[in-house]
């Protein structure tokens, strides 16, 4: 529905109707005229083409941003980047690489952002958490850009490494996401007070790459983190659980399974063993906990003791000490398989993903812009996955926007999410996942006492978290 005049147009969104009325009339001279005050008191925002002559009458809902006249002109220079975005995130998506071997989307990016004039810094030094072994990460790297005087540090997160299957979680997506806000504040960070840095983060899938990063202080210094992921829906303040995994080998005694079974000790045996201890478990575990493994190998004839079997399981809760007490519960069970039947048993565990610290406030500045952004297509929701981004934002206050390009209940790592992130239907959402976070970007850069109330929120939150346990 739309009122139309001589000089000026005014379009109404989706199920708002309206007569003329005190509020809203068409003039005798062929103008339109509004009580803007009155119609914001009644719940509705006018915003304006930049030459005045179309308006989009909208209902604010309850808590929704109104953004300003400088945001909504800063909102419109996404379109420059249209072309580019969608060009980077085809080439990523074309050129699918997995954990700590992204040297072709780490190239790429570092050159569109070393061109737009960010300071790039490649060969990042990494510290592994569980070993403090350092080493250097090749395909990680920061690009920095300094505003016109001192203020927030403001970081990035850009992923962009790939499953065995390509891009079924969207990487590429994350990192053409955060791209193209770093490409708009690049634009007005002349103008603005602080220092903004992009983190090309590897190897989230498997490896907790942002875990290395964190344990070599690559973050310390940054005041607020801002990172995406694409999914079924628009959202912050998800869940995600923190989680590990462990490789677990038996080692036992090879005999002929007919001639002489008594001389040999079935590491397969000691496998099953531990596997249905392990079941057995999952009646006295909270409701939060995920345990879920397998048996990778067991043998490899019929007439022969197996003599090695390995098996992979992980273990995940909302707190990391539960997720603790769960890995260890994974080690009992193992033992007692070994125990049993007289194998040797050996186990190795991954890096942890951190369950994350949320702020409240902060998520909630952040999935209002994409209110206001998207015409109301938020929708909350638990993921009960886990990303690296925890490990993040157990030090410093870190919001992570979820951006829909799939219907409802089409979910990462699946076949349909494979095709989503590759098609160009899902590039306006990528731009406007930028967009929203380059607004709260710049709010936060604009705002001291802004960035200071979520540093005091995170402290307070990590305590929550930390009791929790």
């Amino acid at each position: 529905m739309e009122f139309s005049s001589a000089h000026k147009t005014l379009k109404l969104s989706d199920g708002i109707e309206m007569k003329q009325n005190g509020n809203l009339s068409i003039t005798g001279n062929g103008d339109i005229k509004l009580n803007e005050a009155a119609l914001k008191e009644l719940g509705f925002i006018i915003q304006w083409s930049e030459d005045g002559t179309v308006g989009t009458l909208t209902k604010i809902k309850e808590g929704h941003v109104v953004l300003s006249g400088e945001e909504i002109a800063f909102a419109a220079m996404a379109a420059e980047f249209t072309e580019l975005i969608s060009e980077v995130a085809r080439k990523i998506y074309d050129h699918p690489q997995m954990a700590f071997t992204e040297t072709y989307a780490c190239e790429l990016l570092c050159e569109v952002l070393s061109s737009q004039g960010f300071e790039v810094e490649r060969n990042l030094r990494g510290v592994n958490p569980d070993t403090k072994d350092a080493w250097i990460m090749d395909t990680a790297f920061t690009a920095t850009l300094k505003g016109n005087a001192s203020g927030p540090t403001i970081a990035i997160l850009l992923e962009y490494d790939a499953l065995p299957d390509g891009h079924a979680c969207g990487h590429n997506l994350i990192a053409s996401a955060g791209l193209s806000a770093a490409l708009m504040l690049a634009k007005q960070m002349g103008a603005l007070p602080g220092k903004l840095i992009v983190y090309g983060t590897p190897g989230e899938e498997g490896k907790a790459g942002k875990a290395h990063m964190v344990e070599a202080g690559l973050f310390d210094g940054v005041d607020v983190a801002l990172a995406t992921h694409p999914g079924d829906r628009w959202a912050t303040g998800s869940d995600f659980l923190a989680t590990k995994t462990a490789t677990i080998v038996f080692k036992g005694v090879p005999s002929h399974a007919s001639a002489a079974p008594e001389k040999g000790i079935s590491a397969l045996d000691a496998a099953v063993i531990a596997y249905n201890a392990i079941e057995l478990q999952r009646e006295h575990l909270r409701s939060d906990a995920r345990v879920h493994g397998f048996i990778r190998d067991g043998g490899k004839v019929t007439n022969v003791v197996p003599d090695r079997a390995e098996m992979d399981w992980g273990v995940r809760a909302l707190d990391n000490v539960y997720m603790e007490k769960l890995a260890d519960m994974i080690e009992r069970c193992a033992r007692a398989g070994a125990l049993a039947t007289g194998a040797e048993m050996e186990i190795s565990w991954s890096v942890t993903y951190g369950a994350p610290v949320k702020v409240e406030a902060l998520d909630t500045m952040v999935i209002r812009l994409a209110e206001a952004l998207t015409s109301g297509l938020v929708k909350p929701f638990d993921v009960l996955g886990s990303s690296d981004v925890g490990n993040v934002s157990f030090v410093l206050p870190t919001c992570n926007l979820w951006f829909g390009i799939t219907p409802e209940g089409v979910m990462p790592h699946t076949k349909e999410f494979l095709a989503a992130s590759g098609a160009s239907e899902s590039i306006p959402s990528v731009l406007t996942a930028g967009t929203v976070i380059a607004l709260a970007a710049r709010r936060l850069f604009m705002d001291r006492e802004m960035v200071e109330n979520y540093k005091e929120a995170f402290t307070l939150s990590k305590q929550k978290l930390i009791a929790q346990g």
